[in-house]
């Protein structure tokens, strides 16, 4: 990460882009007008294959403000980490290239900048459905002081609101402690920059008000309905729980503030993980399936059979026969679960 040192730039904007064509001049305009005047924007071409390669290129000859890289295709992470390499900000803001901002985005989020650095600023956002409803996300402005960054689990449910966009994070904490995105998960690796960020704080701050527009594509299949292969969706679940366990330690979080975060969790290990092992696209041999479900702890399958409440019936059984050491029964039970599931569709 560059540093400018005496007025460097207020606010770094990290944009990764890939095949955006359709969405891509309405995003970056929407950034051209911010009130707040002191910002950069990175666009980080993941190796488009579309014309998305030229608009970058257009935006960043006619506006000095805009950067612009072009890298071979890495995936998401891979081009927010490059973006992160080249800030100069002082604090950093992400954004989607297919989202659009209002004329306020930045100006709301950097409001609240005081000296102190350990500390994320987070807004709410829209969410715009395929049929143009709006489903909003918004908080209260109010600063958690680290003996009350438990409510931000318990009452705001923080965790499902990793999502990187509407969030200033201190490039300082980032530059000092090395903060990366994860590029070896492939769900969930902007909560996990989020939760890791926030090992390193003191203080949430939380600012009313809506100015990013979050679009849900039709004809776009969402990250949250993919299932990858069982060690990028296991590395996830270990990462997950590590870095919530980090964070009760640090902010004294009651175990009660703390419940739905665990049922987030348990979800990576038994729907995610576990049901990667049988998936079409991501199934494994018979004998290393065996191997894995023999590999779980009774830690893990006590994890599951407390947190993981809120799931189907036949999540419910394969915990049971888990914990029975039924492994060559779980197996076929899921494999007769996963061919269901084929034939349904």
């Amino acid at each position: 990460m560059r540093s400018k040192g005496i007025g460097m730039t207020k606010v770094s904007v990290i944009i990764p882009v890939y095949n955006v064509v359709p969405f891509l001049n309405e995003c970056l305009r929407s950034i051209q007008v911010q009130t707040f005047s002191d910002y950069e924007v990175w666009l980080i071409d993941d190796g488009s294959t579309d014309n998305s390669s030229l608009i970058c290129d257009e935006f960043a000859a006619r506006d000095k403000r805009f950067h612009v890289v072009h890298k071979q295709n890495g995936g998401v992470s891979s081009a927010r980490n490059i973006g992160l390499d080249k800030a100069a900000g002082e604090w950093i803001c992400f954004v989607d290239a297919d989202d659009t901002v209002e004329s306020n985005y930045l100006s709301a989020l950097y409001r609240w900048v005081t000296p102190r650095k350990d500390l994320l600023i987070i807004q709410g956002f829209n969410t715009i459905l395929p049929d143009n409803r709006r489903v909003a996300k918004d908080f209260v402005t109010h600063l958690y002081e680290a003996s009350e960054v438990y409510k931000t689990f318990h009452d705001l449910h923080i965790n499902r609101c990793g999502f990187p966009f509407g969030k200033l994070y201190n490039a300082e904490i980032i530059r000092q402690h090395h903060l990366r995105f994860v590029e070896s998960i492939h769900y969930a690796e902007d909560v996990m920059f989020m939760l890791t960020y926030l090992t390193h704080c003191s203080a949430i701050q939380t600012v009313e008000g809506m100015n990013y527009n979050y679009y849900v594509r039709e004809n776009i299949l969402s990250l949250s309905k993919r299932i990858f292969v069982f060690e990028s969706e296991y590395a996830c679940y270990q990462l997950y729980l590590e870095r919530i366990e980090e964070l009760k330690q640090r902010f004294n979080l009651p175990e009660t503030s703390l419940w739905k975060v665990y049922n987030v969790i348990s979800e990576y290990l038994i729907r995610r993980s576990i049901g990667a092992l049988y998936r079409k696209q991501t199934r494994k041999p018979k004998q290393e399936r065996l191997v894995i479900l023999k590999s779980l702890t009774p830690a893990q399958l006590d994890f599951l059979h407390t947190y993981y409440k809120e799931c189907s019936w036949f999540h419910k059984l394969t915990v049971w026969l888990l914990q029975k050491h039924y492994y060559y029964l779980c197996d076929v039970f899921n494999c007769l679960i996963a061919q269901g599931r084929s034939i349904v569709k």
